[in-house]
Parts: C-alpha cells; sequence; structure tokens
C-alpha cells in the first residue's frame, strides 16, 4: 500500500497468491440398521432402520424407499425427504413382515433405497443407491390334519363302521397353501374289513384350506371274529405334488369295523316221532364261518331205542355253511315197552373245535320212539265155567268139567272138581 509505505517499495509489483480450499464434505446418506440386520417375520413383526445425510444440502434431497417384495415385507414411508436444515437428523424407516399361507420357508426381500433427482440438489444427483436386506421368518408349515367327523359333520374323534355296510368319515385339510397341486392317499390296510371311498384327494392352491370328506365303509363277513381294529394311513404321493409336501410325514389312524356275526349252530329234525325199524334224519350246520375246524359231537340218550349213523361231524372254513345230514334209525326190539322218548344230543367238541365256539350250550331233540309189538288179547276164562282162569285147578283151565264126570266145575263140591 503505497502511501503507507517506504517510498522505495512503491515500484514493487503486487504479488498474486492463489489458496485451494479442499472440502472434506460429501454428498450422500447412510443407512443403520437397528442390531446390525433387519428381520421381520409373518406374523407382522416390525424392524426398523434408519437414514441420515452425510452433507448439508443446497435444497431439499428426496430419498425413495422402496420394497422390492411387498408378498414379504413393506415399508411405511415411500420416501424421506431431508431440508438444508434437518439434513443431519436421522430418519426411521419401519418395516412390516406379510403374512401368506405359504410354506416358503424364510424370504428375503430387498428394500432399495435412492435419491430422487429430480426433486433433489444437483449434488446428491450421482449418489448410488443403497439397499436393506430383510428377512421375512415364515410361521406355515407344510402338513395335513384329520378330524374325525360324525353324520352331522361335528368333530367324534373316532371313526367307526360296523359289518352291515354302515359307514363313517374323516375330513382332509392342508396346513398351509401349497405352491402346486398336492394328493393325499387314502389306504386301508385291510380292505376285507375296510374300504375308503375314495383312495385320493387332491387340493389346489385354491381350496388347500377347505376340508375334504373321505367315507369309509365296513365290509361284511361271515366270521365271528369280532370288532376288528384296520389302520387308515394316510401319504403325500410325492410324484404328484408341491416339493415342499414331499417331506410330510404319513399320519394313521384306527378304525374299529363292528362285527354282526356270532358263532350258532343249527340242528333240524325232519321229524320228532318215529316207529321201531323207521328212519328220521337231522341235519346240522354253522351260522358262521369258523377260522379253524369245528366238531360237533352227537349223541343218543339210548341206543337201544334210537342209534346214530355218525357220533361226530366236522365243519371247516369251507362247507361251514353245507348242512350235513345224520340218519337214526329206531331199534325194532321184540319188547312190549310201549312209546320210548328219547334225547339226541349235539355237543360242540371243545378241544378240536375254533375257540369262538367253546362256550355254545350244547343242543337237545327229544324224539318219541312208538313201540310195534302188539299184545294179544286174553280171556280171563278160557273155558267159559265161570272159573277165572286163574283160580283153576291145575290142568283145567280148557276144561269146564275137568273130570269128566257130568257136573260141570263150578257146580262139584268143593275138592270134587278133579
Amino acid at each position: 500500500i503505497d502511501a503507507q509505505s517506504d517510498a522505495t517499495y512503491d515500484p514493487v509489483s503486487d504479488v498474486v497468491v492463489t489458496n485451494t480450499t479442499t472440502d472434506n464434505d460429501s454428498a450422500g446418506f447412510t443407512v443403520t440398521q437397528s442390531g446390525g440386520s433387519t428381520a421381520v417375520a409373518e406374523s407382522l413383526s416390525t424392524d426398523t432402520f434408519t437414514v441420515v445425510l452425510t452433507a448439508q444440502p443446497a435444497s431439499d434431497v428426496v430419498i425413495s424407499v422402496v420394497s422390492g417384495d411387498t408378498g414379504e415385507v413393506t415399508v411405511d414411508k415411500s420416501t424421506l425427504t431431508f431440508s438444508n436444515g434437518d439434513w443431519n437428523s436421522a430418519q426411521t424407516v419401519t418395516v412390516t413382515g406379510v403374512n401368506d399361507d405359504l410354506d416358503d420357508g424364510n424370504v428375503s426381500a430387498t428394500i432399495t433405497l435412492a435419491v430422487v433427482d429430480g426433486s433433489s440438489a444437483d449434488a446428491f444427483d450421482n449418489v448410488a443407491n443403497q439397499t436393506v436386506s430383510a428377512v421375512n421368518a415364515d410361521n406355515d408349515t407344510a402338513g395335513f390334519t384329520i378330524v374325525h367327523i360324525d353324520a352331522d359333520g361335528v368333530s367324534d374323534g373316532a371313526t367307526v363302521v360296523t359289518e352291515d355296510a354302515a359307514t363313517d368319515r374323516f375330513t382332509l385339510v392342508l396346513n398351509a397353501q401349497p405352491a402346486s397341486d398336492v394328493v393325499l392317499s387314502v389306504s386301508s390296510a385291510d380292505t376285507g374289513e375296510v374300504t375308503t371311498g375314495s383312495s385320493t384327494v387332491t387340493f389346489t392352491t385354491n381350496n388347500w384350506n377347505t376340508a375334504q370328506n373321505v367315507t369309509l365303509t365296513g365290509v361284511n363277513d361271515d366270521v365271528d371274529d369280532g370288532n376288528v381294529n384296520t389302520t387308515m394311513t394316510i401319504a403325500v404321493v410325492d410324484g404328484s405334488s408341491s416339493n415342499e409336501f414331499d417331506n410330510v410325514a404319513d399320519q394313521t389312524f384306527t378304525v374299529a369295523n363292528t362285527d354282526n356275526d356270532e358263532a350258532a349252530f343249527t340242528v333240524s329234525p325232519s321229524a320228532t316221532s318215529l316207529t321201531e325199524g323207521a328212519t328220521v334224519t337231522v341235519t346240522v350246520v354253522l351260522q358262521t364261518s369258523p377260522n379253524t375246524n369245528v366238531m360237533i359231537d352227537i349223541s343218543s340218550g339210548d341206543t337201544s331205542e334210537l342209534t346214530i349213523s355218525s357220533v361226530t361231524v366236522t365243519f371247516t372254513a369251507g362247507n361251514w355253511s353245507v348242512n350235513q345230514t345224520i340218519t337214526l334209525t329206531a331199534v325194532d326190539d321184540t319188547d312190549q315197552d310201549g312209546t320210548q322218548n328219547v334225547t339226541l344230543t349235539t355237543a360242540v367238541n371243545d378241544a378240536a373245535s375254533d375257540p369262538a365256539y367253546d362256550p355254545l350250550a350244547n343242543q337237545t331233540v327229544e324224539f318219541a320212539v312208538a313201540d310195534n309189538d302188539i299184545v294179544a288179547d286174553v280171556d280171563p276164562d278160557y273155558d267159559d265155567d265161570g272159573i277165572y282162569d286163574w283160580l283153576e285147578q291145575h290142568g283145567c283151565v280148557l276144561l269146564p268139567d275137568c273130570d269128566f264126570d257130568g257136573i260141570l266145575d263150578p257146580d262139584e263140591l268143593n275138592g270134587c272138581v278133579t
């Protein structure tokens, strides 16, 4: 400054010094996840992260917040706006898990944060997008549920059928929505006891949560086998079903088929009265099919009056319903014994028979055997002399005048008949 300086310095030329100030601010934004990650669940639980600018903008900065899969996670704000006055105040974004019915496991969804260039300070236009990975924990498990129901569709906890062809029902429904069809097989371990109206049940992505009925029917037999339990098995048909159901375990339950058979045998005589020398027949037949042979012992209460052609008959599972015939013969004797009653007894031979027949009581049939020996009429006074034969003197039964003296025996003096 010449006026304020030694005159000898006045001619000195000005010196220009250039100074450069280095900026330590960089346009951008910082995302901070609570707990270092973002995790939500299909139970609609939430998590948060915050966003803040790294430098003061010349004007507003708008950041968009977009979920890459709103079927898994949603965000509570679609944009965040920062001004040059609040640029360094963190703003919070809340992430919420979305429920579905699929057994799709834990799904990761990407949330993208990007500067909206047209609405933001130019210095932020080239700021790179940032992403947050949010994991949505699944609450669905592939499976199916069996419910036993009564005729009114009310759960009754058991399935019971009868040999009279009575039916019962149960329902099937999936526990989670499948990605494609799911086919369940329904099988009976003993189709001789229980049959199923449907061998398979198919569920789609639309009807997966609608219960489907399966009807079971009891099968009739002729065996006194008691109430028989049969196992029903429900299984996923892997090759025809959505993959997430492949590892679902089979389920089984027991169906009771109520028996309508009772061990018994029938004895039928062709007649119950006969004359000495005549025959009648008796048929014996079982009322139910045995598991093993059944032997029936047959006995006459008096073999001097009534004999039988066979003392046993044996029934098998093959001939149980075929009548077996025994011939009874009335013994022709010479006794003038009148009509005789004889008991025929049929009894299960326990040691040689199906145990189901052991408790059966003996059966008896009474037969009347008529005598065929004629009793001749006897004249009590053979010689008509007025003296009964048994009062006649010895040798005088046939002679009205036993001593041939012309005086009839009744007129003789005492002691003079002979």
